[in-house]
């Protein structure tokens, strides 16, 4: 019998990351002088997901999220930004599903289906949000970027709750409360 190396897939990974360089993109577009906080972010991030470490990929993707903060403090533009928090909303839910699914199942696992599943999942839960949160947008007018930046930031923390309140009820289901 081999032991079970405890360790993210190298898809989960890469979904991780691949979210993570959508998220420094749209940071990078919507203003060059938030690109340093994202970039720490970005490679703290990827740290943490090849040596799972949970504090490390909350701690990346918060470091990314405050580049995103910056740059519509700084009066970027509502498209990249959105963009920017989607692609960092996913690259934390993507590296904390890779930490789990391969303490569970192992790094060996046959897990790329449910990766991507997950991911897609996730992904499209974003997309509709991002989509309310552009329409609030040009309601109001445009030409708001405080507004947007509010809008963003609760649309961001109501996703990750959301985000947050499923995986806690799957541990009580698991823990058989």
């Amino acid at each position: 019998m081999t032991e079970i190396t405890r360790r993210p897939s190298l898809t989960g990974i890469s979904v991780s990351l691949v979210a993570a360089a959508v998220g420094f993109v749209g940071v990078g577009v919507a203003s060059a002088g938030a690109v340093a906080p994202a970039a720490l972010g970005v490679v703290v991030l990827a740290v943490g997901v090849f040596v799972a470490s949970r504090r490390l990929v909350t701690l990346g993707t918060t470091a990314l999220f405050a580049g995103v903060l910056y740059a519509g403090a700084q009066g970027g533009a509502a498209e990249p930004l959105l963009v920017a928090a989607l692609g960092t909303v996913v690259s934390w839910d993507a590296g904390e599903y890779a930490i789990g699914v391969g303490e569970q199942l192992g790094r060996d696992a046959e897990t790329a289906r449910l990766t991507l599943v997950h991911s897609a999942t996730t992904l499209l839960v974003g997309v509709v949000g991002i989509a309310v949160t552009y329409a609030a947008y040009l309601s109001v007018g445009g030409g708001q970027p405080i507004a947007v930046l509010v809008l963003l930031l609760l649309g961001v923390v109501a996703l990750v709750a959301a985000l947050r309140g499923g995986r806690d009820e799957g541990r009580r289901v698991r823990r058989g409360r």
